[in-house]
């Protein structure tokens, strides 16, 4: 367990203002309560990778580190950022600089800007000292832990998950992450111009699923305020054309979304699939075989009308990516629903051509036999 925070001494500090750090010689001059704050994150740290939460892909490691040392420079190391192997839109700052970002927050944003808008946000709770600030004002923890766990699926672990940025800290503190966030963005040579079109992306999800779990700015007004802010911001920084990164960013998750879509439809989310895959530039973003879930997640919708859906984006997979084994096991099982027995079989043979050791061949040779012996009669 976490070490409790003391009270003594809080009461006289109140009103001291708390100096933002400016570089990485300022971790060494830490109060006390401060210290502890740190040495508490650094154990949740220690918690997170003994308990396999971490999402282990040494490039897409690298790779963000090297967007946060664009953001941070003057940190080195201290700031770092893992991603959490969880569907969860989610990302949230500790006292030590260590950040953490989602796989369902990395699948749905589009390119490197918009992932620094994220990480920047973030760094400056750590920079900002802000979990400090909200340790001073606080009362008790108690209400900010107790859904830690099923927002994010780690155990709540006390005062530290109330002093990490996962619920979000009061406006004041949250509009000056946007602001110093967004200055960090312009002069990294990010195109600022993302930064709104990042927490818009969000706000279709959450209107779209009428989700109400506390994730990263989850709330409407939150997420319209945010956007309303980083728009004047935009408007005030007489944006031009700065760096997207769009390229770069789709080949470190490509792999990592359709992980995604398939957990979704692991967990019966079909919904969080076709909102995901039904944005106009949805098979620019994803690999082509996306077209494949699209189906899947028609078919566990099962509404009129679906079944035909399900297999037009069984169908279009094939046609775009004939060496995706999947789409032809599924488009077999829709012939067989169907009782055109040739068609499945046709379909079941090239599922079985690519996937020769398939885990469920047996039953697909079942099948065949089973169709071979009625289309007999």
């Amino acid at each position: 367990m976490l070490p409790a925070f003391a009270m003594l001494g809080l009461a006289a500090c109140q009103s001291t203002p708390i100096k933002p750090m400016s570089g990485h010689e300022d971790t060494r001059h830490l109060n006390a309560e401060e210290t502890r704050l740190w040495h508490s994150a650094v154990e949740f740290d220690g918690q997170m990778e003994k308990a396999d939460y971490l999402y282990e892909d040494d490039e897409l490691q690298a790779y963000l580190e090297s967007v946060m040392q664009k953001l941070y420079p003057e940190y080195g190391d201290t700031i770092g950022v893992r991603a959490v192997d969880s569907p969860s839109l989610n990302a949230f700052a500790l006292p030590n600089g260590s950040i953490y970002i989602n796989t369902g927050m990395l699948t749905r944003l589009d390119n490197e800007a918009q992932l620094a808008t994220v990480l920047a946000h973030e760094g400056v709770h750590f920079t900002h000292k802000h979990s400090w600030q909200q340790r001073r004002n606080m009362k008790t923890s108690t209400a900010f832990s107790t859904g830690f766990g099923m927002v994010t699926g780690i155990p709540a672990l006390g005062d530290l998950i109330a002093l990490s940025s996962i619920y979000g800290f009061s406006k004041d503190l949250e509009r000056e992450a946007d602001a110093e966030g967004f200055q960090r963005l312009a002069a990294a040579g990010y195109d600022v111009r993302q930064a709104p079109v990042t927490f818009e992306y969000l706000l279709a999800e959450v209107e779209a699923l009428d989700i109400d779990e506390p994730y990263f700015f989850s709330t409407h007004p939150a997420l319209e305020d945010r956007i309303e802010s980083f728009e004047e911001l935009v408007r005030q920084h007489a944006a031009t054309n700065g760096y997207r990164g769009e390229q770069e960013y789709r080949m470190q998750v490509e792999e990592l979304q359709l992980e995604l879509l398939q957990d979704y439809l692991e967990l019966g989310q079909y919904q969080s699939v076709l909102l995901i895959l039904g944005r106009p530039d949805a098979f620019v973003r994803y690999p082509l075989s996306a077209w494949f879930y699209l189906g899947e997640a028609y078919r566990l919708r099962d509404e009129e009308g679906d079944a035909a859906r399900s297999a037009e984006a069984y169908t279009t997979a094939i046609r775009l990516v004939p060496e995706f084994a999947p789409s032809w096991r599924a488009m077999g099982l829709h012939y067989m629903k169907q009782g055109d027995a040739s068609q499945a079989d046709s379909h079941f043979s090239r599922y079985l051509e690519l996937r020769p050791d398939a885990p469920d061949r047996a039953y697909i040779e079942l099948y065949r036999t089973n169709l071979k012996t009625k289309d007999a009669h």
